[in-house]
């Protein structure tokens, strides 16, 4: 578990939790001050620097350049700490830091995922470091996470991460994983029906991120692909499918999230609350166009004001668009599909509901974002 200690966390910290964050960064803190194990005041001066400590992390809730400490627990204990930093208008990562007890169990990394993924949400784009030039292991691990060197003073190598490049590279990684030989095949080149499968799925975690929360109800939810970083991002997840395979193994990676086990054009009587944001990630082709608006319609009274209908699938502007793509791969053409195409649903009454966008990332697929048209 992660948690944040802004300004107004650190002004109300328990002495337990000060404790337990000091005795993460006490290691070897006598050496850095120069005081022998051997130094008959020893327990006098280790003391001291504790209560250095202490005085520093009170004063982190006034001073004027600090801005969140991240802390990762494990069965409550703390393990993992870092913090960020504001110098010259630039967010540096400082204090990186796992228990002496905890080491190489990939807390560090774990913690670094989640306060990235914050720092996202806050519109942070990239984030600095720096490390001494003598010191091996740090300089590795600032590689290993995916900083990049942008210079030197005659102390310390300056690093910088890209936020959003580091995230996408994280949730492709995880999604490659899973892929099956065929779907990596037709993403890697481009071509019907996978390409641009991660980018889409990339798309519509970037649109819902852009809210700090957000409940949301994942149609065709699956083993629980795409909605399972949102969830552990500690977005609100309902997921449908048909499938009770496809939902036991969704319960797997979202033990908290609630599941229904219906088809779409049944969900209506089932629904009784309100979502931010309502996904079909390449499933809602498996209804008729007809059937595809109504079932888009019948959801619109279970958006929020200004909530979103987000589709991810293969998709054409134009039935024309979609006939020429239909006709390039005929040999593995799927004819029971009806892929989404934005003049079908721009020619129904879809546009007294919603407005409407959409964008093309390939010639296979699409994007559409359906917002709700207040009252």
């Amino acid at each position: 578990m992660v948690e944040i200690w802004n300004k107004s966390k650190i002004s109300k910290l328990s002495l337990n939790e000060k404790n337990q964050w000091f005795e993460v960064l006490n290691d070897k803190l006598e050496e850095d001050r120069n005081i022998s194990l051997l130094d008959p005041l020893l327990k006098e001066k280790q003391q001291e620097i504790k209560n250095d400590y202490l005085t520093y992390i009170d004063s982190c809730a006034k001073a004027t350049n600090f801005y969140k400490y991240y802390i990762l627990t494990d069965n409550a204990k703390i393990v993992s700490v870092c913090r960020i930093n504001i110098y010259d208008n630039k967010f540096l990562l400082e204090g990186l830091q796992t228990h002496k007890n905890y080491l190489r169990r990939g807390f560090a990394t774990k913690l670094i995922n989640e306060m990235i993924n914050d720092l996202k949400i806050d519109g942070i784009t990239t984030i600095y470091s720096e490390a001494r030039k003598w010191n091996e292991a740090s300089n590795g691990l600032q590689r290993k996470l995916g900083f990049i060197q942008y210079g030197q003073d005659e102390v310390n190598i300056l690093y910088k991460l890209n936020v959003e490049a580091y995230l996408k590279k994280q949730l492709f990684d995880q999604w490659a994983s899973n892929y099956n030989q065929s779907v990596i095949k037709s993403e890697h080149q481009g071509t019907y029906p996978f390409a641009g499968y991660s980018e889409i799925k990339y798309q519509i975690i970037e649109l819902i991120t852009k809210r700090r929360s957000a409940k949301i109800l994942d149609m065709g939810v699956g083993t629980g692909e795409i909605t399972s970083p949102l969830y552990n991002l500690g977005y609100d997840i309902t997921g449908v499918d048909i499938s009770e395979k496809m939902i036991e193994l969704a319960k797997i990676e979202m033990p908290k999230a609630t599941f229904i086990k219906k088809e779409f054009t049944e969900i209506k009587s089932i629904l009784n609350s309100k979502f931010d944001f309502i996904i079909f990630n390449y499933s809602i082709h498996h209804l008729s166009y007809d059937r595809q608006i109504d079932l888009l319609k019948n959801l619109n009274p279970f958006l929020e004001d200004s909530g979103s209908i987000i589709i991810g699938d293969v998709s054409s502007m134009t039935q024309d668009e979609m006939d020429r793509l239909e006709q390039k791969y005929n040999l593995i053409w799927d004819d029971e599909e009806y892929y989404p195409i934005l003049k079908i649903y721009q020619k129904s009454n879809l546009i007294e509901l919603y407005e409407i966008r959409y964008m093309q990332l390939n010639e296979v697929a699409g994007i559409y974002q359906f917002r709700k048209i207040g009252n």
